[in-house]
């Protein structure tokens, strides 16, 4: 429930960088106080993306969304919001959109968010570990929460998932690596293919084990196909070092590139 809405009008250089985004289908509503990391990002006030509040300053997302606005628990409803604009976009420099390979970026906002009752940090882990399949985590959004709706969820949604094996999802059944699930991804559903996240939630966090920031949704092909689980990027020890080094060494004017 991020009562905080980002304006970004700056950053259409992203505008070429495709996008599959995610909505959460068969999902249910998020309570008010399960969510004050998350972010609405958005652009002419239409909701796109999901994203992780990490630090005062600074938003975790997928690299396909880094284009827009950052929004609240309710899109129309958005009491007490905090307005900032967007300093900095750093996707990642190997950031591949057919592979879906380091799909990451960051944006670094004009000025630090006040923490309070409505916003809060979601920390990064100090450390990751492998996810073993059959772990139960949940993921957040606003993205539209039926195939019929192309409209996104004006409340927070949320919904648990089942990490599926890496084999599994990259069987014929699956994916039939298209793409290649690598060790780098989580691939999360239901044995249905019914709990789901599809278009408007791409950037939201994955959440497992003890309430661990453990990725971010990337991608899915097709919210109304079966047996297509939704793609996280995982968050490796690799990835945090580059969320930290970039924080770190961040600084000046707005800049977009890929480091």
């Amino acid at each position: 429930m991020l009562q905080v809405a980002f304006i970004v009008s700056i950053i259409n250089a992203l505008a070429g960088q495709g996008s599959y985004g995610v909505e959460i289908i068969g999902g249910q509503i998020a309570k008010r106080s399960s969510g004050l990391y998350m972010a609405s990002i958005q652009v002419g006030n239409e909701h796109l993306c999901g994203g992780t509040l990490i630090s005062g300053q600074w938003v975790l997302t997928s690299a396909n969304c880094a284009k827009v606005v950052l929004g609240a628990h309710s899109l129309k409803n958005n009491r007490g919001e905090q307005i900032f604009g967007v300093k900095v976009v750093k996707v990642h420099r190997q950031y591949n959109n057919k592979t879906e390979r380091n799909n990451l970026a960051l944006l670094k906002l004009n000025k630090t968010a006040k923490q309070n009752k409505y916003v809060n940090v979601f920390k990064l882990p100090k450390s990751t570990k492998t996810i073993k399949y059959g772990t139960k985590c949940k993921t957040l959004g606003w993205g539209q929460t039926t195939i019929y709706d192309n409209d996104p969820s004006d409340i927070l949604q949320e919904i648990s998932l089942t990490v599926i094996k890496q084999e599994t999802c990259n069987s014929k059944r699956f994916y039939n690596h298209n793409p290649v699930i690598t060790d780098d991804m989580i691939c999360a559903g239901d044995k249905e293919g019914r709990a789901k996240t599809c278009r408007g939630d791409a950037g939201g966090p994955l959440i497992c084990m003890k309430k661990q920031l453990t990725g971010i949704a990337v991608y899915e092909r097709g919210c109304e196909v079966m047996k297509k689980p939704g793609i996280y990027t995982r968050l490796t020890n690799d990835y945090l070092k580059w969320i930290k080094g970039t924080i770190k060494g961040q600084s000046g004017n707005f800049t977009f590139e890929q480091n």
